[in-house]
């Protein structure tokens, strides 16, 4: 189902794409394989940083994670659609701000406003971990400040 926009707005079994949802999704993806894969996207976005890249975007990860001669089957995971990468790279800012020198989500108001990242992370995913900001505006501005 397109929106007024021409964008896809229901996931495959027809429910509406809200951005709660949108957000469990990726907590979805994240939990499986916690905490491995979600390391490894951390340690793929920070090593992209440190050699240099200008601008992470969610097309990037398949070729970084090619370039660290992780295999294929591994290279796949991160082949991900627009609506993952906006939650995940939040995520990502969250729990390293220093990632704001490569990472620039786009303020959007029905994700970013009354959402409690940190809450709906540590109920789907693990209770215990910290993060440095408790949202990613927050850690953006630490990060690029720093």
């Amino acid at each position: 189902m397109l929106n007024a926009d021409g964008v896809e707005a229901a996931l495959y079994d027809g429910v509406t794409m809200t951005p709660e949802r949108r957000v469990e999704h990726a907590l979805a993806w994240i939990a499986d394989g916690y905490p491995k894969k979600w390391l490894r996207l951390v340690n793929l976005c920070e090593r992209a940083m440190t050699e240099g890249w200008p601008r992470i975007r969610r097309g990037d990860l398949y070729v970084l994670a090619s370039q660290q001669g992780l295999d294929i089957t591994l290279c796949r995971e991160f082949r991900m659609d627009n609506n993952l990468w906006s939650v995940l790279s939040r995520y990502l800012l969250m729990f390293r701000p220093s990632l704001a020198s490569a990472i620039f989500p786009r303020y959007t108001p029905e994700l970013d406003e009354g959402m409690d990242f940190e809450a709906m992370w540590h109920r789907d995913v693990a209770a215990t971990t910290f993060f440095r900001a408790p949202m990613w505006m927050a850690a953006a501005k630490r990060g690029r400040a720093a």
